[in-house]
């Protein structure tokens, strides 16, 4: 009986491992699956679109500026009329030739020289996009109306004002030196502000010209491409 009960309780210890014996590997991860899902790759942000220059905003504000001096032009010509109490047949008083040139190149310089700037800026944008998205344009005829619109606007403020104290000598009224001053400035302004952007047009369609939009495809994003000469 005690024998038997030592022969149970000796079988009831644990074995040992033997030194001797080989590791056993160790446990390996589980594979993914829906209870250990892979990590997810963050997906790049799209690509902010890009805002097309079309020179609105140029143009824009060059009118303002443009008609804001136009008005101050005509604004001036109602004072000499009015509040100044000049008569057309009165003699032209040649003492007055600094105060006139004083105030009409304040309001140009102010108003219509920011204002042809900010025009020019803006047709050679319009003409740029123009070109870009492929639009027909007659840029011979635009380029040859611009020069010769510009060079005789130009020539014509210049030589009219060259001769602004000989006509004031040879004007014996206010109708005769007043007239000739105002319409060849009109006439000037008009077709250099017209000329002036015409050429800007035409210059930044043929730069435009150059340029292609494709398609572009990539990861997170989609849009249009330009390609060419800029």
């Amino acid at each position: 009986m005690i024998r038997a009960l030592a022969l149970l309780l000796l079988t009831a210890e644990p074995t040992q491992a033997s030194p001797d014996a080989p590791a056993q590997p160790a446990a390996q991860p589980a594979p993914f699956g829906p209870a250990h899902p892979p990590p997810l790759a963050c997906a790049p942000a799209p690509a902010p679109p890009t805002k097309r220059k079309t020179g609105r905003g140029l143009l824009i504000a060059g009118s303002v500026l443009t008609g804001v001096g136009a008005l101050g032009r005509v604004g001036l010509e109602v004072f000499w009329t009015t509040t100044a109490g000049l008569k057309p047949g009165e003699p032209f008083g040649r003492w007055s030739l600094a105060n006139i040139a004083f105030l009409t190149n304040w309001n140009s310089v102010m108003f219509f020289g920011p204002g042809l700037g900010l025009l020019t800026a803006g047709a050679h944008r319009r003409g740029r996009d123009d070109a870009a998205r492929g639009r027909p344009l007659d840029l011979t005829r635009r380029h040859k109306l611009g020069v010769g619109l510009l060079s005789g606007g130009l020539g014509l403020f210049v030589l009219s004002r060259a001769l602004l104290l000989p006509l004031s000598r040879a004007c014996d009224t206010n109708a005769c030196f007043y007239g000739a001053m105002e319409s060849t400035f009109w006439v000037s302004a008009g077709a250099t502000f017209v000329g002036a952007t015409q050429l800007a047009y035409t210059r930044g369609a043929r730069r435009g010209a150059n340029i292609n939009l494709v398609p572009s495809l990539g990861r997170g994003f989609a849009g249009l491409a330009a390609a060419g000469a800029f």
